[in-house]
């Protein structure tokens, strides 16, 4: 037995563990299974009894198993907190009362490997990715990651109702809730607003017009040929091998680092730090959030419309198209120059014309 499998039984005798990892990636789901069933099993406590505990008694018996794996192996202390973090929030929504990152005793900070080696594409980049895609699909996925600047878990969760009523329109306005985005359930997010225009709504149309023929509105809008949502391993799948198509290191881009390319782009955007915060789907800190009106989507929208996704022309290829303007002009004012030339022509021919049928009137006048 491997896998999922072997949580299963457990996970059915605990309610509250059933609903807390429905619908999450199977991978999440493994994962967040086995680090709370490992916590309760050497706690010798269920996971309703340790959930229905004061808040601060749940955290000091938390870190208490979390705090012996740091030195060792701070990255499955990491994995194992985020769990039990997760599961106890389920409970009207309360957090445990761990530090935050100023520091404390019941706090540690991780340098992240991955975070280290990363690189993070700029907009050039993140086309040369795009134009590598093996099929309409896959640009329609990639675009919608670059432009939106979702989570990867959108796309394994997004229907084609969710955007079917505004594929005739340029611009398509998505509101990202914890259905579509599980991050957001854990951050007291309820939902956002991004979009999606230019080239991504484009190829998104033609992408559903081809696969979407006769499909149900309840259909994954981004499924496999077997009409599966798509999964984020499989999507992962696909960043790497764009990369690698376009020259660049796939061991130092992951999916998450095309939402980062998204931000890159909205941070050097001039607009309010509130707005950048709203499209990235991030918490505003402080009273800032009693004041931002996360349902304005006109507001929202202009804010995205000031940034810039659609593609740029290269230097060499500005420089190109210069001097074609250039020879254009300089041939559209040798050919008006000549057609000036041909007329004055003209008018001098009708007047050396008219004085010579003045002159025959006068000589047949006076043979006359």
């Amino acid at each position: 037995m491997n896998g999922m499998a072997k949580y299963d039984e457990w996970i059915e005798q605990h309610p509250d563990v059933e609903v807390w990892l429905r619908d999450r990636p199977d991978n999440t789901r493994r994962i967040f299974a086995r680090e709370l069933k490992t916590f309760c099993d050497e706690l010798a406590i269920s996971p309703e009894e340790w959930r229905n505990l004061d808040k601060f008694v749940a955290r000091d018996l938390a870190w208490k198993f979390v705090s012996t794996k740091i030195k060792s192996s701070p990255s499955v202390a990491m994995t194992v907190l985020a769990s039990l973090k997760s599961f106890y929030r389920n409970k009207n929504g309360e957090a445990l009362p761990f530090d935050s990152e100023r520091g404390g005793k019941h706090y540690f900070h991780m340098t992240s490997k991955k975070a280290a080696l990363e690189h993070i594409p700029n907009k050039t980049e993140a086309y040369q990715i795009i134009d590598m895609a093996s099929s309409l699909r896959d640009k329609a996925i990639l675009l919608f990651l670059f432009q939106s600047g979702c989570r990867v878990n959108v796309v394994q969760h997004l229907k084609l109702k969710d955007v079917e009523d505004q594929l005739d329109k340029d611009t398509i306005a998505l509101k990202i809730t914890g259905e579509l985005d599980h991050k957001l359930r854990s951050r007291d997010i309820p939902y956002y607003f991004t979009f999606l225009n230019g080239e991504g709504v484009a190829t998104l149309k033609r992408y559903v017009a081809l696969a979407h023929k006769e499909r149900s509105p309840a259909a994954p809008l981004f499924s496999t040929s077997g009409h599966e949502a798509i999964s984020q391993s499989y999507v992962l799948r696909i960043v790497k091998n764009c990369c690698r198509k376009a020259g660049l290191d796939p061991k130092k881009i992951w999916t998450h680092s095309i939402r980062k390319a998204f931000r890159k782009v909205v941070r050097q955007t001039d607009m309010d730090d509130d707005d950048k915060e709203q499209l990235m789907g991030h918490v505003i800190r402080g009273s800032r959030q009693a004041y931002y009106d996360n349902k304005d989507v006109e507001v929202i929208l202009k804010a995205y419309q000031k940034c810039s996704f659609s593609r740029e022309v290269p230097k060499s290829e500005t420089d190109k198209l210069k001097l074609e303007n250039l020879d254009l002009k300089r041939e559209q004012t040798k050919t008006s120059n000549e057609l000036d030339q041909i007329k004055e022509q003209v008018e001098r021919m009708a007047v050396e014309m008219k004085e010579l049928r003045k002159s025959v009137a006068e000589k047949a006048l006076t043979i006359t």
